[in-house]
Formats: C-alpha cells, sequence, structure tokens
C-alpha cells in the first residue's frame, strides 16, 4: 500500500513518470475497492484515491515550471538566428558584385556629358553594372570624368583598349582601370599563430578573401613576423572586413590587430623592361673578356 507522503516523495523523483504513477495509484484504487468489498475496507481505498488526486494538484505546477525552463534556450536560439542570416544575405550581396578589376576611370569627358551619352559609348564594350558620372555640386554640371563598372575584368580592359586617346566630340578621352583598394594589411598578429589558425579567423570575419600572405619570420620559419596582406574579391569585401575587425569584439588569440588600406601588389612591367636596349655595369674586372 501507498502511503499519501511516499506517494509525495516518489513524484518529486520521478516527475517525467508521473501520469504513470497516478494510473498505477487508481489501478491499484480499483483493485484495492474490490478487496475491500471482501475485507470491509473501502475506507482505505477512497483515502488513497484521494491522496492521489491531492498529489497530481500538486504536480502541476512543478510541471509547468520545467516547460517553462525550456523556453527561453528556444527563444535565445530564435533571436540569433536572424543574425545569422542577415550576415549571410549580406555575404551574397558583396559577392554578386563585380570583381576587382571590372572599373574604369574615364577622363576629359564634354562638361554637357548626360549618363546615356556614356551609356552609348561604353556599352559597346560590355555589360555595364554602374555609371558614376562625377558632378559639381553648385552647378550640377559634370567635372569632365566619370567611373563606369563593368560586370567582368574582361569588358573593363576592352573599353580601355576602345577608349583611351579616343577623340570624342572635340575632346581626347582618357581610359585606365579605377585605382580602387581591395587589399588590407593585419598588423600586431601573435607570431606563434599558424597559417591555417590565421586564415579560419580571417575567413570567419568576411566573405571574398583571395589570397592570404602571413609573412614568416626569416630568422624562425616556424614563427610569423607579426604581421599579414589579405587580398578580397572585390573593394567592398575589403571594407566589409575592415570594419567588422577594427570593431572591439574582434581579436587574434587575445591580440587587437591593426588593420589599414595597403598598396596594391605592382606586377613587374615586363614591356617596360622589353625596351630597353643596353645596360652600363661598372667595376668588371681588369681580365673580363667579351666571350665570358
Amino acid at each position: 500500500m501507498v502511503e499519501g507522503p511516499e506517494a509525495d516523495d516518489r513524484i518529486d523523483l520521478y516527475e517525467d513518470n508521473y501520469m504513470e504513477d497516478v494510473e498505477e495509484t487508481e489501478e491499484q484504487s480499483g483493485d484495492d475497492g474490490e478487496r475491500g468489498a471482501k475485507h470491509d475496507v473501502d475506507d482505505n481505498s477512497e483515502e488513497r484515491d484521494s491522496e492521489s488526486e491531492t498529489s497530481g494538484d500538486d504536480q502541476s505546477p512543478q510541471m509547468e515550471r520545467s516547460h517553462a525552463s525550456v523556453e527561453p534556450a528556444v527563444d535565445e536560439e530564435e533571436r540569433h538566428s536572424p543574425l545569422i542570416d542577415d550576415d549571410k544575405d549580406k555575404h551574397a550581396e558583396l559577392l554578386s558584385l563585380p570583381p576587382h578589376g571590372s572599373e574604369v576611370f574615364i577622363g576629359g569627358l564634354p562638361r554637357d556629358i548626360l549618363e546615356e551619352d556614356l551609356r552609348c559609348l561604353c556599352e559597346p564594350n560590355g555589360e555595364i553594372f554602374e555609371i558614376r558620372l562625377i558632378k559639381d555640386k553648385g552647378t550640377g554640371e559634370s567635372k569632365g570624368y566619370a567611373f563606369v563598372a563593368f560586370t567582368a575584368q574582361e569588358d573593363a580592359q576592352k573599353a580601355i583598349e576602345e577608349l583611351h586617346d579616343k577623340e570624342y566630340k572635340g575632346k581626347t578621352l582618357r581610359c585606365t582601370l579605377s585605382e580602387s583598394k581591395n587589399r588590407l594589411f593585419i598588423g600586431n598578429v601573435p607570431k606563434s599563430m599558424k597559417d591555417d589558425e590565421f586564415r579560419n579567423a580571417i575567413e570567419g570575419v568576411g566573405p571574398g578573401v583571395e589570397t592570404i600572405e602571413l609573412i614568416k619570420d626569416p630568422q624562425n620559419p616556424s614563427c610569423n613576423h607579426g604581421f599579414a596582406f589579405t587580398l578580397y574579391y572585390n573593394s567592398l569585401c575589403a571594407d566589409y572586413s575592415k570594419e567588422k575587425m577594427l570593431s572591439a569584439n574582434f581579436k587574434l588569440d587575445g591580440n587587437t590587430p591593426t588593420i589599414t588600406w595597403a598598396d596594391p601588389k605592382i606586377a613587374p612591367d615586363h614591356s617596360a623592361a622589353s625596351q630597353v636596349k643596353a645596360l652600363y655595369v661598372k667595376n668588371i674586372p681588369d681580365n673580363t673578356t667579351a666571350s665570358n
């Protein structure tokens, strides 16, 4: 026979099995009722039923509190998921923009040129993503130059070949690649930080990471020199990551990095070298001959 206090203790210790205990108690009450008809103990059976119902009433608030304690974890997950979705959407938006090297600068334009004139001038060279005709804030007239972004780098190169030094409405146009920056300098990197650790930290900040140069210490190849250069898909990807890394929350193994724009990595100019016809060499030994 299960007395009232013992039933309460069992319900407190096994909250999840409470409903099974109630059913068990009810079955026992029924059985005991039948036995009570034979042994004249009906009063004890009714007392047990009453105690079981009382225990069930006492248990309900505990179960409600148990369910309520789970709810904040769900709310916390829901609260963070929109932020993650926003970051993914922003990354996708930046990567959908034209790559670095697809925007050209056009100078020497007539002052009365309109955006539609510029579109007609450039569109034969490829699909245009955006035109920025720079105007004087006071007069609203063109300042004589503009930036035209194509959807592909090849189209930008074609526009340079076609438009540079071209005569247009009595003006000689100048057309070159836009000098937008897509390379960052990252300083105060922990010297013990490994290449894969550094890459994971940088790629976790923003999209469009193309190359990472963690400069090695020539005296100790197992360590880096404390700084690095990172090249991005386009200028906006680089700017987005730059702002994220400048926040107080971003650390590299506890270090607060220094983040600045880096100059483009200049490739050797083979065309200039091909124009060299002669070299002057000093301090040639006296016994040097033309053959050696």
